[in-house]
């Protein structure tokens, strides 16, 4: 049975939101046959540019008829998208009737927008999870998965992780081996390494360019040493209560976060390039022992280590 999908698009909607689960959904063929149809949606139909200048032709949602799956795509202008009566009510109706829902980016504040994430468990871009998080006090608020699902509504991460999402639609509805038969086709991950984790998550911290980046720096050229808060504090020539209350209003993160994330960051990085022992990275990066950074990585990442450099 032809499962009708409906890709809702905002204008400077990002292009990959869109195309990379079109690329998914149209390589899902049983016995020469499609398994999905796409179907571009927005609220006035026609021609919608991309924030690239690209344009993609949709319809009306009340034109589509039947839709299984809806998904709302990101980019600059699902993020204060004024959201038109005909899409609220197609959303909305959609929701209630206990059909899958998702969002990919920044479409989550469509979805919240609309109070269809109210006390459910979200993802979105890292850029934006902190504003959505804001905006929307009643959301749980997960920074660093790929993709959520909470129920029927699902929400995922930025730009190529809708192609993650997109993939776990195809194995809830067809099967694990057309998931991965559709992934080596389009030469991406199956399940990415590392738990299905935004790895940049962690930039976002390491690389800031605020007032404690030397500090940032030093900590991570100190990963195998004791980091409490009062030595950061000295190293910062701060008082601990002043500094922890300054680094957190700056960096979004307590210290203690900022260097568990270096560290996992750091730690992930030998694991990946394979030169060194997970016991030796293990105190090289501060973690004193396999089994506490193993842990650590299964907590932020899903995964022990050695799954990760099984896959790399």
């Amino acid at each position: 049975m032809l499962h009708r999908v409906g890709l809702l698009l905002f204008p400077d909607y990002q292009l990959l939101d869109a195309a990379g689960p079109m690329a998914v959904f149209e390589s899902a063929i049983i016995e020469g046959r499609p398994v999905y149809e796409i179907c571009l949606l927005s609220a006035a139909g026609g021609a919608i540019r991309s924030s690239g200048g690209a344009i993609l032709e949709t319809m009306r949602p009340e034109e589509a008829g039947i839709i299984d799956t809806a998904l709302v795509c990101g980019g600059l202008g699902a993020l204060n998208a004024a959201v038109e009566p005909s899409v609220v009510d197609f959303l909305v109706a959609h929701a209630r009737s206990g059909h899958r829902v998702g969002s990919i980016c920044t479409g989550a504040f469509v979805l919240a927008s609309l109070g269809l994430l109210q006390d459910k468990r979200v993802t979105t871009h890292w850029r934006f999870a902190t504003e959505l998080a804001r905006r929307y006090p009643g959301l749980s608020v997960d920074a660093d998965s790929i993709w959520i699902r909470d129920g029927s509504l699902w929400t995922s991460a930025g730009v190529s992780a809708g192609m993650d999402l997109a993939l776990a639609f195809v194995t809830e509805d067809v099967g694990e081996d057309m998931a991965r038969r559709i992934a080596q086709e389009l030469v991406v991950y199956y399940r990415r390494p590392g738990g299905q984790s935004q790895f940049s998550t962690l930039l976002k911290v390491s690389h800031t360019d605020g007032r404690f980046a030397p500090l940032l720096g030093w900590i991570r050229e100190h990963l195998d040493q004791p980091l409490h808060v009062e030595r950061l504090a000295g190293q910062a020539n701060m008082s601990p209560r002043n500094f922890s209350r300054a680094f957190k209003m700056e960096t979004g993160v307590t210290p203690a976060k900022a260097v568990e994330q270096m560290r996992l960051e750091v730690a992930r990085e030998w694991v990946e390039r394979g030169t060194h022992s997970i016991v030796h990275i293990a105190v090289a990066t501060g973690f004193g022992g396999a089994d506490r950074m193993r842990n650590a990585f299964v907590r932020a990442f899903g995964v022990p280590p050695q799954a990760i450099r099984r896959t790399f």
